[in-house]
């Protein structure tokens, strides 16, 4: 059997389990090169607060080197390895299953919950609305446009090739969970006039969801405020009011 020490580094991601004795699990998602480690405040947080967290993190070479399907079949093996937890964890007693992403880690939120009825609430901190769009306009990665160019894509056809994992067409397999939305109108990186086209789709698929927006910082300062201020999304994953 293939294991990840098989695949190349690019195709690798991490994944660490903390509260192992918890019961209530989230599947929390790394923003873009960064490491679980960034994030311990917010993982401590949910331990203490009596959840099991399972936490990926990815090299930013898995955008950066523009291989679109490499991408896809990472996110593809992030799925099968949440399955797996799922059932295994479902097997010992667990019941209440979240998924909570940052940055480029909300792609494989909203993926798995929509793939998994077990999980039936999302926490989504700054996203995207189209990824394809998104590398078409980012300058830190034009090296990722300029290799899809090369490999003959255009904007619209790379769109349609990374569907499994943008928001905008996976926001329809959220309808039936609850969705706590985060976005930013300074966002200069996951630029709100993008991100916000999925809010639109969550409106036209009836989701049900919680938005917050952030109407002082940017990308990351926002999204670091989102996730310090931790009774918003603890209330949320509660099940109290936010």
């Amino acid at each position: 059997m293939s294991t990840q020490k098989d695949l190349p580094k690019l195709s690798r991601f991490n994944e660490k389990i903390f509260g192992s004795h918890n019961k209530r699990v989230v599947f929390f998602f790394a923003g873009m090169g960064t490491r679980t480690w960034l994030y311990t405040f917010t993982i401590r947080r949910l331990v203490r607060h009596g959840y099991k967290v399972v936490a990926y993190d990815f090299a930013p070479g898995v955008v950066k080197n523009g291989d679109a399907d490499n991408f896809l079949a990472v996110a593809e093996r992030v799925s099968q390895s949440v399955r797996r937890h799922i059932q295994t964890f479902q097997s010992t007693g667990s019941t209440s299953f979240a998924s909570f992403g940052v940055s480029m880690g909300t792609l494989m939120a909203i993926k798995v919950a929509g793939e998994n009825e077990a999980i039936t609430k999302v926490v989504i901190n700054m996203t995207y609305g189209s990824v394809a769009e998104n590398v078409w306009t980012w300058k830190f990665v034009k090296s990722t446009k300029r290799k899809s160019i090369e490999q003959g894509y255009t904007m619209e056809t790379l769109d349609r090739k990374l569907a499994p994992v943008s928001p905008i067409p996976n926001a329809e397999k959220l309808k039936g969970k609850d969705v706590l939305l985060y976005l930013s109108t300074k966002d200069k990186i996951l630029v709100f006039e993008q991100s916000r086209q999925f809010k639109d789709a969550l409106d036209q698929h009836d989701v049900n969801y919680r938005y917050i927006q952030n109407d002082k910082r940017g990308h990351i300062v926002g999204g670091y405020q989102h996730m310090h201020n931790h009774d918003v999304w603890l209330n949320f994953l509660h099940g109290a009011e936010v």
